[in-house]
């Protein structure tokens, strides 16, 4: 016997408020499904992981510094400021 399966995207937020309504045994039962999920996925690291934002930062970055003339250090001391 073969089981159907279905893809559905459903926001987050909405996916959130759903939860709450369960009651305390469904709570439990998805808590511990997404515990088992959580524990099998693959380790995040650099070579896995979409790494366009860092680029794109690191880009920005670059392109402030050449602008403006500032060094990394005057830069960073910019904004703790």
């Amino acid at each position: 016997m073969t089981t159907a399966t279905a893809q559905i995207n459903i926001p987050f937020d909405l996916l959130a408020e759903a939860v709450t309504t369960l009651n305390i045994e469904h709570k439990i039962k998805l808590w511990k499904l997404l515990g088992k999920e959580i524990a099998e996925a693959p380790k995040a690291t650099r070579n896995n992981i979409d790494t366009s934002a860092i680029d794109s930062l690191d880009r920005v970055f670059e392109k402030v510094l050449l602008e403006t003339g500032m060094t990394e250090d005057e830069l960073v001391e910019a904004f703790v400021k």
